[in-house]
């Protein structure tokens, strides 16, 4: 049989069969695609830590490097993200963004600001107060930092022995594989047995820095009352917008720390670098390219992100270590 390939076949062939050609090669892209998708890790809520900056506020690359150099987060984060919002629609923007789920962090400013008809000197004028980081915390679920630091100890909990939170207590080993199995299972990293053991021990290691970090937020809380900015949710918008649904929203309310203050960062700074290198404001001439005013605070996503929401203190905590000395005779 002459099976010789000449030029006059090559012509025939692609005369008469270049449909089945281009077929052949859609199917095998279709294929590989499909391939591909199966394969891939699905990123997860939790697994993608964002952070937004908003208009007022500035340090965007230096927070991508010092997350590229510090590498605070854990190895269950596979994305790390910013977004600088812009002053045309930046609200709508982050309320979009956060109705899937998409924030951790928020760095924003703390601008107090009174009505003509209340301002300082006046009767309860400082009821009066607003702010950008007011009005997150009234509209969005910005977490109190006390409650978040209380449900990690909780968390954490679970690892330990008849489920009592201990600041040196120990990670029960099968605990920690138990729910590492559970929350793992049908993701691609971990199919193979030698995988599944390896990232068990990340997992330890996870819990570990979670503990270690939730110890020294712990120390914050007690030791640095200035380091937080305390606000009652609802109080600014109840008392500038009032209403009866408002109001009585408000008065269920508590104080609550709900914010990092740059400033007091940046007034520990000792001999460490400059926090206005991650943070800084630029909501007036008189403040821009300083801390004044600046702050950061936490989104709430517990619900959708069990495991990982309090990635949120181990980054807050390497932070503070970073920009200055308030951690340095934490024992």
């Amino acid at each position: 049989m002459d099976a010789k390939i000449t030029k006059r076949r090559l012509s025939e062939m692609l005369q008469y069969d270049w449909v089945k050609i281009i077929g052949m090669i859609v199917v095998a892209v279709v294929v590989w695609e499909l391939i591909f998708t199966v394969s891939a890790v699905r990123v997860k809520t939790g697994q993608n830590f964002k952070v937004y900056y908003y208009p007022t506020t500035t340090g965007a690359s230096g927070l991508y490097e010092f997350n590229d150099s510090k590498k605070p987060l854990s190895y269950d984060v596979l994305e790390f993200s910013i977004e600088t919002l812009t002053n045309d629609y930046a609200d709508t923007v982050l309320s979009t963004r956060l109705s899937i789920g998409e924030g951790d962090l928020i760095v924003i400013d703390n601008e107090i600001t009174y009505p003509e008809d209340h301002g300082e000197g006046t009767e309860n004028y400082e009821l009066y107060a607003r702010s950008n980081l007011y009005d997150a915390v009234d509209t969005y679920s910005i977490a109190p930092f006390d409650t978040l630091n209380e449900n990690a100890k909780a968390y954490l909990a679970r690892f330990m022995a008849n489920g009592e939170y201990k600041e040196g207590g120990e990670l029960l080993p099968d605990k920690v594989e138990e729910n590492f199995n559970a929350r793992m299972k049908g993701d691609n990293r971990f199919r193979k047995e030698e995988n599944r053991a390896e990232g068990v021990v990340w997992e330890t290691e996870r819990l570990e820095d979670l503990r270690a970090a939730v110890k020294d937020f712990s120390y914050l809380l007690e030791n640095e009352e200035n380091l937080f900015l305390t606000y009652t949710k609802y109080q600014s918008t109840a008392h500038n917008n009032p209403s009866e649904d408002m109001q009585a929203a408000y008065e269920k309310q508590t104080a609550h720390p709900y914010a990092i203050n740059a400033q007091y960062l940046s007034e520990n700074k000792g001999n460490k670098p400059p926090v206005t290198d991650v943070i800084s404001s630029r909501y007036s001439e008189e403040v821009m390219g300083t801390a004044v005013g600046a702050a950061v605070a936490v989104f709430d996503f517990t619900a959708d992100q069990p495991d990982l929401q309090y990635e949120t203190i181990v980054f807050l905590v390497a932070l503070v270590r970073q920009y200055s000395t308030l951690l340095d005779a934490a024992v």
